[in-house]
């Protein structure tokens, strides 16, 4: 099947996809990370893209990391999925400067939240296209765990919707 025969879902920040069945979904990080979990037995797929590395007051929204992994990961625990089954990706966390009087680093935390908490649950990481400080344009394949990262050299409106 050819990947541009599958539906296309845009993941906006702080939600998350989780899929059976064939399809693509898109995100465009700057800071933020995007994680992808791969089933290669059931061939299931998801991705979360997150804002934050830990919810302080221990809310339940998956725009912090600490909640969107574990989040994803029930998905699949709950579709009958096996953590070793699983393959993970981290894609994002640039250093994006929007006021230069306030510097926190959030996507180095950003990635480094992703990387204990896959840790942790033993998921395998495949690939990681993080860091820099450029924003990427990121399309997963569910059915192939293909991940297709575009670096971008500005964060435009129209990168959201260009192939």
């Amino acid at each position: 099947m050819d990947t541009g025969d599958l539906p296309l879902y845009f993941l906006n920040p702080g939600e998350l996809i989780f899929t059976k069945n064939p399809i693509r979904i898109k995100t465009v990080l700057g800071s933020c990370v995007a994680v992808t979990l791969y089933d290669k037995v059931n061939k299931f797929g998801g991705m979360v893209h997150f804002l934050l590395p830990e919810s302080s007051n221990r809310s339940i929204s998956t725009k912090y990391g600490d909640i969107a992994i574990p989040t994803l990961l029930n998905k699949f625990i709950k579709e009958g999925s096996k953590k070793q089954f699983l393959e993970a990706t981290i894609t994002g966390g640039a250093f994006i400067i929007f006021d230069e009087s306030e510097i926190f680093f959030i996507g180095d935390r950003n990635i480094e939240i992703a990387q204990q908490l896959l840790r942790q649950n033993d998921i395998r990481v495949v690939a990681t296209n993080t860091g820099g400080e450029r924003g990427r344009r990121v399309v997963f394949n569910s059915s192939s765990n293909h991940l297709d990262v575009v670096m971008l050299e500005g964060m435009h409106l129209e990168d959201l919707y260009s192939k």
